[in-house]
């Protein structure tokens, strides 16, 4: 019996409800190809692969009114009591029962250990595991799943508590992959590795629903889960041109595949898929475009067909990409959970009764879960064998059966599939991957913000920034409140010596009265004197405080050049990981090449015992034979042809790369010699006109001081004018009066 058909009566055996009992556990384990070591092991694997019909479970939860809606004088119209959200409006109301509800003063921890945990528990079971969180915009979406640091979300819950279980599982090894996608009308993005390849959805008997091209990293402790999972939540922001549109339309599933097996054990273990799912609500924004409708509607249309008033209809998982990548969570293999959160504002009573509505509908709909055995040692021996024995019935006829083509290239297809999810390929595709997303990121600008490297920089450099931007906005409002303290006192001086002079004018003066106002105007201008010194101090700070913001910004965008990479650098990387490429190819060719000789050489043990059999060969066999002999040695000079032909052409091409890269040096080194110049020259010119400047201003100060004497030389004699005509006017003063009041006579005039 061959080891597929192993496979299978294992299979069959696994679905069946025939009990395992010690007595057969030789036999079991013999037919399994397992040592009896692993039986426990075994034995809880087919007690689990029993299939069972489970409903999708829904949970309610609305969010508090923010103080901005308080302010603004919203009210909530909804309430939460037990397991039912009720929603009032128009004097009626609405009740919705759930699996669970929670209002806005629970935390997210509380919510996940009383609903999440047992979900956690199913996927160390090997069972396929989804949470979901949908609602409309400014629902509380992105809050419940990814919180914050004071009150985690269920997404960083859920991944803190995962490791905590894994470690407690000595006697397992276990494999730990993550992605992250991004859907934004229909199209797929690579939160974590942003490249711009295609990206497809396909569908494999072992490994399921998959995207082709979505970056795989493996991670090895629950720091490197988490780091994964707040960058992929940066890049995305980050990534958004349009944030406000961007976080209404998008939707984001994190997705860790969590592969264990016995240690020291059997190729055989347990698989599970977990997914964690921020789905975008059904806003369309008013748009008409047919992407744009099926982002946001295709997750109702298979609400409605899985418990709504279309149940029992197809259901429509090909009408949108996020249905089909959440495929097996909605209405598949997989245990569900879906978290309907709400606004309680009393302007989105429409879009919350809508969201609970159609929450209700996801209630009724069921899912066919089992366990997932990760059997992906046995199927890439299995498939070798079936391409092996298809092979040679398709070579030993002269016109080969179309269908035996087309079903080998389909098991070529599936062993490529089958050899990437191995641990050591999955392990050297990841650290792949890794390489590729520090170029892609830097590509996009955003390197700097995502990895790791900057983070801790990042947040001690923003802690800064927040900290200097309130202490200037503190001195800010001070410094108003100050200016507007001495444009009072100024405004109120001007009026009290304006009444003063008007007081003056007009005759009436007492003592005491003048007294009293002239202590008003001296009081005003102490205090207004006071205010004005204050205001300089303010004015000081609040520059020391702007020059360290400028300082800060300074330093931090000399770190950020400073992290990033040169041409030379990136060069030498991609040509060491291209030498790596073609060494692990080399290696895989020379693995093949020995084992086609190991095949050829039982080939020959056969042959050789079958002679010895005397077993005879008759005309048209002998002729076959000739006949396949001279087909190999014909193609044998085609094949080495055509590697000698990809090696010229890898050779070109590596010329051609490094060609690009010397003309890209080059033309980065002519730029760098363009902007030097033109430095250079932008230098002299300032140097010009700022020693003409300087020359203008020495002219502008001699003239000032030479107009400064003049104007004191021309006072000084202007002063001894008047006193000349003051000391003229005092004796004919004296002369009139000696005169009795009568003008001496003039020279050349008579009375």
């Amino acid at each position: 019996m061959r080891k597929r058909e192993h496979y299978r009566y294992f299979s069959v055996l696994a679905d069946s409800d025939e009990p395992i009992v010690a007595d057969n556990r030789l036999s079991i384990a013999k037919t399994l190809w397992i040592p009896i070591i692993d039986f426990n092991f075994l034995q809880s694997i087919v007690a689990n692969r029993k299939p069972e019909n489970i409903n999708i479970k829904v949970i309610g939860r609305c969010r508090p009114l923010t103080p901005e809606e308080g302010n603004r004088g919203a009210k909530s119209v909804v309430k939460v009591s037990g397991d039912k959200i009720s929603v009032e409006s128009g004097g009626k109301e609405q009740s919705f029962s759930f699996d669970g509800a929670y209002g806005g003063d629970v935390s997210n921890d509380q919510i996940f250990k009383e609903k999440c945990e047992p979900m956690l528990q199913r996927a160390i079971e090997g069972y396929n595991v989804t949470l979901m969180a949908w609602g409309h915009t400014n629902s509380g979406k992105s809050y419940l799943m990814s919180g914050t640091e004071g009150n985690p979300g269920l997404a960083p819950c859920f991944i803190r508590n995962l490791w905590r279980n894994i470690n407690e599982k000595s006697n397992r090894e276990f494999f730990i992959t993550v992605s992250y996608l991004e859907v934004l009308d229909e199209k797929m993005s690579d939160l974590l590795n942003p490249h711009t390849n295609p990206m497809k959805i396909r569908h494999h008997p072992h490994k399921g629903i998959f995207v082709d091209g979505l970056s795989e990293f493996v991670v090895h402790n629950w720091e490197e889960m988490n780091e994964m999972y707040q960058q992929g939540s940066r890049a995305r922001k980050m990534g958004a041109t349009d944030l406000s549109v961007h976080r209404a339309r998008a939707h984001s599933v994190f997705t860790i595949v969590v592969d264990q097996r016995e240690r020291q054990s059997s190729k055989v273990g347990l698989r599970s898929v977990i997914n964690l799912v921020d789905l975008a609500g059904p806003d369309t924004g008013g748009s008409s475009d047919r992407n744009i409708v099926a982002g946001v509607q295709g997750f109702l249309n298979v609400l409605n067909a899985l418990g709504g008033p279309k149940k029992g209809n197809a259901i429509p998982h090909r009408d949108s990409v996020i249905t089909r990548v959440l495929q097996e969570s909605l209405g598949g293999n997989a245990v569900t959970m879906l978290f309907a959160v709400v606004s309680p504002v009393d302007k989105a009573h429409t879009e919350t009764v809508n969201t609970l509505q159609y929450a209700s509908y996801a209630k009724s709909a069921k899912n066919h879960v089992k366990a997932n055995m990760d059997e992906t040692s046995e199927i890439i021996v299995d498939l070798r064998d079936e391409i092996a024995k298809l092979r040679d019935k398709i070579s030993a006829t002269p016109t080969p059966n179309k269908d035996d083509v087309l079903k080998m290239e389909d098991l070529v297809q599936d062993l490529q599939i089958a050899k990437k999810s191995t641990w050591a390929e999955r392990e050297r595709l990841s650290k792949k991957y890794e390489e590729e997303r520090k170029t892609n990121l830097a590509n996009k600008g955003i390197l700097d913000w995502v990895m790791d490297s900057m983070r801790k920089g990042n947040v001690e450099l923003q802690e800064k920034m927040i900290l200097l931007q309130k202490e200037k906005d503190q001195v800010t409002m001070q410094y108003k409140e100050r200016r507007r303290v001495v444009d009072e006192l100024n405004t109120e001086l001007q009026r009290k010596i304006a009444e003063y002079s008007k007081y003056t004018e007009a005759g009436k003066q007492s003592e005491s009265e003048t007294k009293k106002r002239v202590t008003s105007i001296q009081d005003v201008k102490d205090r207004l004197k006071k205010e004005t010194e204050g205001l300089k101090q303010l004015k000081q700070q609040l520059k020391d405080v702007t020059d360290k913001q400028k300082q800060e910004r300074e330093e931090a965008r000399a770190q950020v050049t400073a992290l990033k990479g040169n041409t030379e650098l990136r060069q030498q990387v991609e040509k060491e990981e291209r030498q790596r490429i073609e060494k692990e190819n080399k290696a895989m060719i020379a693995d093949e090449l020995e084992k086609m000789k190991r095949d050829l050489e039982t080939e020959k043990s056969e042959i050789q015992l079958r002679v010895a059999n005397n077993k005879s060969y008759s005309v048209q066999e002998g002729a076959q034979i000739e006949i396949q002999l001279a087909e190999m040695k014909l193609e044998k000079p085609i094949v080495t042809l055509k590697l000698q032909a990809l090696e010229q052409e890898k050779e070109r091409l590596v010329s051609e790369l490094d060609e690009v890269y010397k003309l890209h040096k080059d033309e980065l080194e002519f730029q760098k010699l363009k902007h030097l110049e033109t430095f250079r020259s932008y230098r002299e010119m300032f140097e010009e006109q700022k020693a003409a400047m300087d020359q203008r201003y020495r002219q502008l100060l001699e003239d000032a001081i030479q107009d400064a004497v003049f104007l004191s030389s021309r006072n000084n004699e202007l002063q001894e004018e008047n006193q000349a005509l003051q000391q003229q006017n005092a004796e004919m003063r004296d002369t009139i009066t000696k005169l009795g009041g009568r003008l001496p006579a003039q020279p050349g005039f008579s009375n």
